[in-house]
């Protein structure tokens, strides 16, 4: 590594831990507002609590690791062009193309740690921050059960509960094929399911067969996941080519599950894009009075996270094609910078 390259990636990855840091706080935040906040105030176990948030924190690392890097490249970039480096760095006979390569490859190799990252660390620490949930649930269903919950346990049985009380729940109902149970009240027990003052009834395709009441009765429960199982994005790039194919095989609208799926390259794939605007945006700033200061890298790295959430609303709704909702913040930063570029001064 050259000493252009060394001094680049030093200036640049000061700002980059410090934004990291800040966006990860950030994204937590925002799950433990809208998600844990209620809970703990529903009597949830801030141990509980803070191991879910935890295991949320490689998803909230792979995700603002672009956005960080966009924050930090526009930082340090303005600030050399503000104090001439930039400046001395063309009149010393090093190209700007030089400056390009140096941190559009350090984006490149955040991009490919982001999408390596993304497809085995972040689904299994989301895996693990589900089974907390799931352990929680079951030491204190109250804090964490909403009314009307939907879920479902290993043996592939619907369960649905219709209020949450603090020593358990009361209207439950167990589907399963061929078989419905309807319970007055219901709590977990360890490894099982206990139902009380309940009705079974058996199903002859759709006709009832029996009708049993019965007083107590127990089902065993090894494991259960909430219903939704997990957001598209969750998902794996195999699992979720493997709904698409499901869903297009029923002709069932799969958006959200193709929005998610190109996302998957593009996000991680931002960091370059984003070297690519920052670098041309100092160059073109050379030569005037140009300045953009704290408010105008705050507003550039804001207006990414904004097209970021409008144009995935619009895939998943099927606005806009799957694949143009996943790259195109991506396309904006890079068409900009090619603007900048062939416009910029030398």
């Amino acid at each position: 590594m050259n000493t252009l390259s060394r001094y680049l990636l030093r200036e640049v990855g000061g700002y980059l831990l410090g934004g990291l840091a800040v966006v990860i706080l950030l994204l937590l935040g925002g799950v433990l507002f809208e998600v844990m906040a209620p809970l703990l105030a529903r009597g949830a176990d801030p141990l509980s609590v803070g191991q879910y948030l935890a295991h949320r924190v490689p998803e909230a690392l792979v995700r603002g690791l672009p956005i960080a890097y966009l924050f930090a490249l526009l930082l340090a970039l303005s600030r050399m062009a503000e104090d001439s480096e930039l400046k001395v760095l063309l009149a010393s006979g090093i190209p700007r193309e030089k400056v390009i390569a140096v941190l559009v490859g350090f984006g490149a190799f955040l991009a490919l740690l982001g999408f390596v990252a993304g497809e085995s660390w972040v689904p299994a620490e989301l895996q693990k921050s589900r089974n907390v949930l799931r352990q929680a649930i079951l030491s204190k269903p109250r804090a964490l059960l909403q009314p009307g919950t939907f879920f479902r346990d290993t043996y592939g049985r619907t369960i649905y509960v219709g209020d949450v009380k603090d020593k358990g729940f009361s209207q439950v109902r167990v589907i399963s094929a061929g078989e419905v149970l309807i319970a007055k009240r219901g709590n977990f027990q360890p490894g099982k399911l206990v139902l009380e003052g309940g009705l079974r009834v058996t199903f002859d395709q759709s006709r009832p067969r029996t009708v049993i009441t019965f007083e107590r009765g127990t089902l065993p429960l090894e494991d259960f996941a909430i219903s939704p199982p997990s957001r598209p994005s969750d998902l794996s790039l195999a699992q979720l080519r493997k709904r698409m194919q499901e869903y297009r095989k029923f002709g069932r609208p799969y958006y959200a599950e193709a929005t998610a799926y190109w996302r998957k390259w593009a996000e991680p794939a931002a960091s370059i894009a984003f070297a690519l605007f920052a670098v041309a945006l100092a160059f073109w700033m050379l030569g005037g009075s140009r300045s953009l200061g704290m408010v105008g890298v705050v507003t550039l790295t804001f207006f990414y996270y904004a097209t970021w959430s409008v144009f995935r609303i619009m895939g998943e709704q099927g606005v806009l094609l799957p694949w143009l909702a996943a790259w195109g913040p991506d396309l904006l930063y890079a068409g900009a910078a090619l603007l900048l570029l062939l416009g910029g001064k030398r």
